[in-house]
């Protein structure tokens, strides 16, 4: 995990170096203090009031998920939890990173048994998988016309984004019902992967025991039906609080025009684009697809500023906070380590 941070870091700071050297080079760069200045503040601090709830559900998630399997599951050790997924989330390619750091978090400060630890972040991620894939093919189908009129020059981009995310939603849910149909996908996959001769990269026994594992989750959420509606109305109120920022962003620089629902739904589709893309956070990748999505909406001399608005408050500003309040944590836990031994 440690080489994973590291390399998450360097790509992050190369990306912020990057976009740094955009913004110096852009020609209303000299506009920003008069930018500054004409900024609604009043939809800034709903921006930034919508992270900070995201990441309170994100932890009410976890409690509901982890208060039934573990009485160690409150929501205080959840908040943190929380952090721990934000911040590691944020600094791994693919978002990996978060999950590992959290079952390590239960059992290193908290003392719960690994076994505790993976059944609460496999539900999470269930639950969050097929929210996530539903959301996004509605969002998509809402507004087809919109996106096959303006984005036909990506639109392979945005189809392999949603399939890639609603491929994870089919596979839980055929888990859920039909374990040998999924092993028989897999069989062909492996047959393919003969072929292409990479076969040597996929363990079938691994990956079978992983499925069992799986099902066996699956069929826990599935016996305890007001816990798995919970986690859903909690996941989806998660994604629009998360996906709505950009709207206020939006507003915070005077957009007029574009309704909510149109903001939304494309944030959406940023969103899906991105989630197939192995860098940190999504680093290079979210700032372009903000940027050739939301040209559509945004006034071309605010497009920059509402680029590196929206990603202050959804990824720099979340990852300093979270870190900072990790640090904090850490400090205090060696003081208090350091007192019980003197």
């Amino acid at each position: 995990m440690k080489k994973k941070k590291v390399i998450g870091i360097i790509i992050i700071v190369a990306f912020m170096i990057i976009t740094f050297h955009i913004f110096r080079k852009s020609e209303e760069i000299a506009d920003f203090p008069q930018l500054i200045k004409r900024l609604h503040w009043g939809y800034v601090y709903i921006a930034v009031g919508l992270m900070l709830f995201y990441i309170v559900i994100n932890a009410t998630i976890i409690y509901t998920a982890g208060k039934k399997i573990s009485k160690e599951v409150t929501f205080k050790r959840s908040m943190y939890l929380s952090l721990v997924g934000q911040y590691y989330s944020l600094i791994t390619p693919f978002a990996s990173g978060g999950q590992p750091a959290q079952i390590y978090a239960m059992k290193t400060k908290f003392n719960m048994p690994i076994s505790v630890g993976t059944t609460i972040t496999v539900k999470k991620f269930i639950i969050f998988q097929v929210v996530v894939s539903l959301y996004a093919v509605v969002m998509f189908l809402t507004k087809i016309d919109f996106i096959l009129n303006k984005y036909a020059g990506i639109i392979m981009f945005i189809i392999i984004g949603l399939l890639v995310n609603l491929f994870g939603g089919i596979l839980i849910i055929l888990l859920s019902y039909s374990k040998s149909l999924v092993i028989k996908l897999l069989d062909i996959i492996i047959a393919i992967a003969n072929k292409l001769h990479v076969s040597k990269f996929i363990h079938r026994d691994e990956i079978i025991e992983h499925i069992e594992d799986y099902v066996d989750k699956i069929d826990d959420i599935k016996n305890h039906k007001a816990t798995m509606i919970s986690l859903v109305v909690l996941t989806f109120i998660q994604l629009t609080a998360y996906f709505s920022i950009t709207y206020f962003v939006y507003l915070a620089l005077g957009g007029k025009g574009a309704s909510y629902m149109d903001i939304l739904a494309i944030q959406t589709i940023v969103y899906v684009v991105v989630s197939f893309i192995p860098t940190p956070g999504g680093a290079g990748a979210s700032e372009g697809s903000f940027y050739v999505l939301f040209k559509a909406f945004i006034a071309k001399d605010v497009l920059l500023y509402a680029m590196a608005l929206w990603r202050l408050i959804t990824y720099y500003g979340n990852m300093i906070l979270s870190g900072t309040i990790l640090l904090t944590v850490k400090i205090i836990d060696y003081i208090k380590r350091r007192g019980a031994v003197s």
